[in-house]
């Protein structure tokens, strides 16, 4: 996350980062729509973990809150996958992003009949007034957040669910993969085409806030450097995080890829909240 600038410029500055960044999040381009139906087809089978199968049988309406959800691809596909099995759900997408939300509502609108949408930081969902039997959080977007503001979001999504509530976290180990099956690299090309040709480049390490920092360039229309912050989790580190707010924790992995699949996370604790981690620390204050 970009701590310190207001949210019209985080998002803003996220905007600009996904208007470079190949990211296949368009449901309306061949690439976002492929990965739309495959998120369909996992939904499909996650829905008959035990956990979320249990919830969901107790409801009438399922409540599904789509945090850091862009355009709507993870959310959409959820509550589609819901609704196949004849569940009624009222889905609400959490995004920074104004443009992004903008396509989330017309997409989810066509797909679903209906969406709400909400601009807003995910690490304040308490002053959003937001309530939720699930709550979503796909697309690969943990490396936003640096340890101290997942620990503001995970109380965050925790204080947003009922006490029943699931949260469900797209995650991958990127202790592993990147760290170690690739290795960390100085430049990097993320992704190239004739279109586009999108690197990443080294420009520093926060020893206090964890995080890598980099530059997203695009070198074909010359657009950028956008500052880019990351902190590479693993999944135990992300799971271990969720216990304290949760009671139980479990990973369900891809066939095939056991460093990638979905955290899921049951029943708030209550006992840490967001309230706790209004005041920032110290040693962040020195940055």
């Amino acid at each position: 996350m970009l701590e310190g600038k207001t949210q019209p410029a985080m998002g803003e500055e996220l905007s600009r980062l996904y208007r470079i960044a190949p990211w296949p999040e368009d449901p309306y381009a061949e690439e976002g729509r492929k990965r739309y139906e495959a998120a369909k087809e996992e939904f499909s089978d996650l829905i008959k973990h035990d956990w979320l199968s249990e919830l969901i049988q107790s409801r009438e309406i399922v409540r599904l809150l789509d945090v850091c959800g862009g355009t709507g691809i993870g959310g959409v596909a959820l509550a589609r996958a819901l609704r196949d099995i004849g569940k009624s759900v009222e889905l609400t997408v959490l995004d920074l992003r104004r443009d992004a939300l903008e396509v989330a509502e017309r997409f989810g609108r066509e797909e679903l009949g209906e969406v709400s949408v909400v601009q807003g930081d995910a690490t304040r969902l308490a002053d959003l007034g937001l309530e939720a039997d699930v709550c979503l959080v796909y697309g690969l977007a943990t490396p936003h957040f640096n340890p101290w503001s997942m620990v503001k979001l995970m109380a965050g999504l925790a204080d947003a669910l009922v006490d029943d509530g699931l949260l469900i976290v797209e995650e991958a180990d990127r202790v592993y993969t990147i760290l170690y099956l690739r290795g960390y690299k100085e430049w990097l090309p993320e992704r190239a085409s004739e279109d586009r040709i999108f690197v990443t480049v080294h420009s520093g390490y926060d020893f206090r806030k964890g995080v890598f920092k980099r530059l997203g360039l695009e070198l074909k229309s010359g657009e950028g450097p956008v500052p880019m912050e990351v902190h590479f989790w693993s999944l135990a580190g992300l799971m271990a995080l969720a216990w304290p707010f949760f009671e139980d924790v479990d990973f369900v992995a891809e066939w095939g890829r056991p460093w990638h699949g979905f955290v899921l996370a049951k029943n708030p604790r209550r006992k840490l909240s967001s309230p706790d981690f209004e005041k920032t620390p110290r040693t962040l204050e020195a940055n």
